[in-house]
């Protein structure tokens, strides 16, 4: 790597270091998500997913800022700076810092295919209490709008008590 490189190469590498703590904290963030579903929490899933929007927000942030310093990174050595990739900055830098970028490429991809399947693993659980919510709500709604006390000759009908009436329309 050529001296003038250095720098850029140890911002890079403290701002892939940076993204590295804040992917773990998302991921111990989404597996608390998990808990708190299961616990049926909604207070603590509405604080749990502010905390989770603010990781998000630094997380595209430091994305934007890793582009940027790659790419700068790229131009100082002369590698290929339209679409830089870590693995073939790696491979063209060679060294211990490519095998150094090459770990926080892995540890990276790791932990965000964690975060991905937890992520998809509450998704799931949120679609089941959803439905079991609307299909509950429909039940109810079906429940009352089947129950008519008038017809339209005027006259009152008995019914009889259906399971789960909550009022009787009876005069």
């Amino acid at each position: 790597m050529k001296q003038e490189s250095q720098g850029r190469y140890e911002r890079l590498q403290n701002t892939l270091q940076s993204l590295v703590k804040r992917y773990r904290a998302l991921l111990s963030i989404v597996r608390k998500e998990r808990e708190i579903l299961l616990s049926a929490d909604l207070d603590s899933l509405n604080e749990n997913n502010r905390v989770k929007e603010e990781m998000l927000v630094h997380i595209s942030q430091l994305e934007k800022l890793r582009i940027e310093q790659t790419k700068e990174l790229c131009e100082s050595e002369g590698l290929n700076s339209e679409s830089p990739t870590l693995l073939t900055m790696a491979t063209d830098i060679g060294g211990a810092e490519g095998e150094q970028l090459q770990s926080l490429h892995s540890v990276l991809e790791l932990l965000l295919k964690r975060v991905k399947e937890v992520n998809a693993k509450n998704e799931v659980l949120i679609e089941s209490a959803l439905s079991n919510i609307t299909g509950a709500m429909n039940s109810i709604k079906d429940g009352l709008d089947q129950n008519k006390t008038y017809k339209s000759a005027g006259k009152v009908e008995k019914s009889p008590a259906a399971s789960g009436q909550l009022v009787s329309k009876q005069v």
